[in-house]
């Protein structure tokens, strides 16, 4: 089926026409149709589209409103806003958050790290030359994040460029750690001055139960490729392509500022231990170095989320950033550990006010993870469970 061709509008309401069937047109090449939530979501992209077209035709100083999306994972945010983009015909820039974090870090490193100048330099490079700015997994844990995020919302309102937002979680949400969250709270009454707020909800996470020829099957083909292993017997690895490297394979690598054992690194495989890349002092920029240069990755060794234990939450913090970098660049990933392996838990484990353990993201980690499919060992017999095609979050 060839892709619907993209006529010139001749009114604003041939645009909003045109860039609606675009989206309904990816979705049905995709083999589902877009649920109530979500045709409202792009019939709203659709309107945003149309004006900022219109805006330039019209030599208009008038911005368009910016969007934010949100609902829970799996609800086709990201592909609304990815098929949306694809089809704009303007000057664009997508980034997701972990990638414009690194953006920042890259451009500050060496020029007074961490100044005020640096940090508004780099932002000005995000925003140059474009008229929208798309930003996908918006969230905000950090209250060091929380000032980027908004100096980069008061440069793109000066610069008068609209951002479309995804995001997991509604505005009033965002920090929501108690110490840090009203340190944050005129940030989110910027948000919502700037930007319509559209929740996307639907009772399917289609990433996790797809219904027959209802969700979409494209995309992110390496990272679904990959499998969660347990409890990772020679046996099991062998049938995988994948053999233990022997201890004189190891090695130490340093992709930004903090050096990292890895059990082996060949040219296309990176084999590192749960704790040596989640334990120590690696941030979300080692991930986006080393994303760069190894299209699989095996992390050897990983605990159960079932085990808790306080002490190791910035430890399944930085695996949350690991999964979510892996799977934004498309990266084959391979988990091995004795088991059980499953994130389909709650965070904190426990109903008293115990900090949690596992990241506070973690049904959206744990819906990623579902991609995968997975190898078991039950009474010596290997079963292989493979992951059934699904949509973005």
């Amino acid at each position: 089926m060839t892709p619907l061709p993209r006529p010139v509008p001749r009114s604003a309401r041939d645009a909003v026409r045109g860039l609606l069937a675009g989206m309904e047109h990816d979705a049905g090449r995709a083999g589902f149709a877009l649920e109530p939530s979500q045709r409202q979501a792009a019939e709203r992209l659709a309107a945003f589209g149309a004006q900022l077209t219109g805006r330039r035709r019209a030599l208009s100083r008038k911005t368009p409103r910016s969007l934010y999306f949100h609902g829970p994972v799996g609800r086709g945010k990201t592909w609304l806003m990815d098929s949306f983009c694809a089809r704009l015909d303007a000057r664009k820039r997508r980034v997701h958050f972990h990638d414009f974090f690194r953006r920042l870090h890259a451009g500050t490193h060496g020029v007074e790290a961490g100044s005020g100048t640096a940090i508004q330099q780099s932002v000005d490079a995000l925003l140059d030359g474009i008229e929208v700015l798309f930003f996908d997994e918006f969230h905000v844990h950090d209250v060091g994040d929380g000032m980027f995020i908004a100096r980069l919302l008061r440069s793109a309102a000066q610069r008068r460029i609209p951002l479309v937002v995804t995001s997991n979680y509604a505005p009033d949400d965002l920090l929501p750690n108690p110490l840090w969250h009203e340190h944050f709270l005129p940030t989110i009454e910027a948000i919502k001055e700037m930007m319509d707020i559209v929740e996307i909800e639907g009772t399917t996470d289609f990433r996790r139960f797809p219904a027959a020829g209802t969700a979409p099957a494209e995309g992110f083909a390496a990272f679904r490729s990959g499998r969660i292993v347990s409890p990772g017997t020679p046996a099991q690895l062998g049938r995988l392509g994948l053999f233990r490297p022997a201890p004189s394979q190891g090695r130490v690598l340093q992709p930004t500022t903090q050096p990292m054992v890895v059990r082996n690194s060949d040219p296309e495989v990176l084999w590192v231990g749960f704790e040596e890349l989640c334990g120590g002092l690696t941030s979300t920029a080692d991930f986006l170095v080393l994303a760069e240069t190894y299209g699989t990755w095996v992390i050897d060794d990983v605990p159960s989320p079932a085990v808790r234990d306080s002490a190791s939450a910035p430890s399944w913090q930085r695996f949350s950033n690991v999964v979510d970098v892996l799977h934004d660049q498309d990266i084959t990933l391979f988990l091995i550990g004795e088991g059980p392996l499953e994130w389909d838990i709650d965070a904190s484990g426990s109903v008293s006010p115990v900090p949690p353990v596992l990241p506070v993201d973690l049904a959206r980690i744990a819906s990623r993870l579902s991609l995968l499919g997975r190898v078991e060992h039950h009474d010596g017999v290997d079963s292989a469970l493979h992951s059934k095609e699904a949509a973005g979050s």
